[in-house]
């Protein structure tokens, strides 16, 4: 092949000084053609596109006037410090119209005039840290658009470790009191929180939102664990295009038919499910089949499952007395409460979780609390022991899924000491990505 190379260098170059071309240079044997000057095609100006604020306007184009609400203002008293006129201001109310109250103007919140030289053309009101409406009428022609801000993500894992409550281990380790309730919310159906115990301790993986800089709240717990009475509990959040949910390792639901506890948060169990206790009022040994949890007067008692009202009135010692059933298997009592929220009478259908009373100490108590009462099959039973099934399991096309899923937030929650809250390791972002 050698032998040829010279032969071929040499045709090349006569190709190519046929061809007209005298940009031609010889390297190694082989001839080269340079690109000429003239050939080279001048390179376009880089022009940057418009730059737009967080509300949608051009930014080169507008000035800005940032203020707060005033005590006793409104839209009307806004606009006219700018000269807008009545007549303006009365089609700009009609517009936003079905996008927003203008009575829920409060003092304090946030707004932005636009201007062009001196003459205002749109308004954007901060509804709350989120939202917020657009009102431009620029054009003459009203266009009013309400729209969010976008939130932003962050990987955060906390944990801790229980002196009395959740809540006070959340305060004094500086976490959300958001992040207590998530926590509480998946583990309502498997922890009693008003049980708790010295030494109990969680562990969680879960998303902070922000918008800008500014905290906005908590998102979705991916994974977590709850150590209780000796037991271990972990829950993942697991989703696809049919379902969402937090399961239990074995792929059970972590939600079950009822609640474990008539409350949102913490209140403290006061006196325990019993068949020969000493009624402090009646001074006699009697049974007392439900459990007792001390609160203020006007505490929300809440709903523990679906079901319907079968009983709101006053009834002789148990008091002002709710009982709701939920199936044909499970119904619930909550007595002595110092009255009825909105809507709860005889055969009304309530949801889980919904307001029913409030606790007082009507019939006879001595002072306010909550009886709560479970019947299973109508035998009443301890609802602090009682097991309540899982109301689903993942399917088995679901399973490979999870147990991968399941791999890498076990991997992560063992690598957590219980220590205030940090920033999560980046395989939890990788099994997010995952999900």
């Amino acid at each position: 092949m050698q032998k040829f190379l010279p032969v071929i260098s040499l045709l090349l170059l006569v190709g190519f000084t046929a061809a007209g071309c005298d940009n031609i240079i010889e390297e190694n044997g082989f001839a080269i053609k340079t690109i000429a000057d003239e050939e080279i095609e001048e390179i376009e100006e880089f022009v940057p596109a418009p730059a737009y604020d967080e509300f949608g306007f051009l930014e080169d184009q507008y000035e800005i006037d940032t203020e707060r609400i005033r005590r006793n203002e409104n839209l009307y008293l806004i606009l006219r410090r700018y000269d807008i006129s009545p007549q303006m201001i009365d089609r700009i109310s009609r517009a936003v119209t079905g996008n927003a109250n203008l009575n829920r103007l409060r003092p304090g919140q946030t707004y932005h005039i636009y201007k062009k030289g001196e003459e205002a053309v749109a308004m954007v009101w901060n509804i709350n840290r989120r939202d917020f409406l657009v009102m431009n009428w620029e054009n003459d022609d009203i266009e009013v658009v309400r729209d969010q801000h976008e939130l932003r993500t962050v990987e955060r894992t906390a944990t801790g470790m229980i002196e009395r409550s959740l809540y006070e281990t959340l305060q004094q380790d500086g976490m959300t009191q958001m992040l207590g309730s998530a926590i509480a919310e998946i583990y309502a159906w498997e922890i009693d929180f008003f049980s708790l115990r010295p030494g109990d301790s969680f562990k969680v993986i879960y998303a902070e939102l922000y918008v800008g800089d500014d905290f906005y709240g908590v998102g979705d717990v991916h994974a977590a664990e709850f150590k209780h009475r000796g037991r271990s509990y972990r829950a993942y959040r697991f989703e696809s295009d049919s379902i969402t949910g937090y399961f239990n390792e074995d792929g059970d639901s972590m939600e079950r038919e009822l609640l474990k506890a008539p409350f949102e948060y913490n209140q403290r169990v006061s006196s325990g499910f019993s068949n020969n206790r000493f009624h402090p009022i009646l001074r006699e040994r009697r049974p007392h089949h439900g459990v007792d949890y001390a609160a203020r007067r006007g505490t929300p008692v809440i709903a523990v499952g679906d079901g319907i009202v079968t009983e709101a009135r006053y009834r002789g010692g148990n008091g002002n007395i709710v009982q709701i059933r939920h199936n044909n298997v499970y119904k619930t009592a909550y007595l002595h409460l110092n009255g009825f929220a909105s809507g709860i009478r005889s055969g009304a259908r309530v949801e889980q979780g919904q307001v029913i009373g409030y606790v007082g100490d009507s019939g006879l108590a001595t002072g306010p609390h909550l009886c709560y009462r479970l019947y299973v099959h109508d035998r009443p039973v301890n609802s602090l022991t009682a097991d309540l099934p899982a109301s689903d399991s993942l399917d088995e096309e679901y399973m490979d899924d999870f147990e991968d899923l399941k791999m890498v937030y076990n991997r992560d929650l063992d690598r957590l000491e219980h220590k205030i809250p940090s920033e999560s390791i980046s395989s939890v972002a990788n099994a997010g990505e995952r999900n």
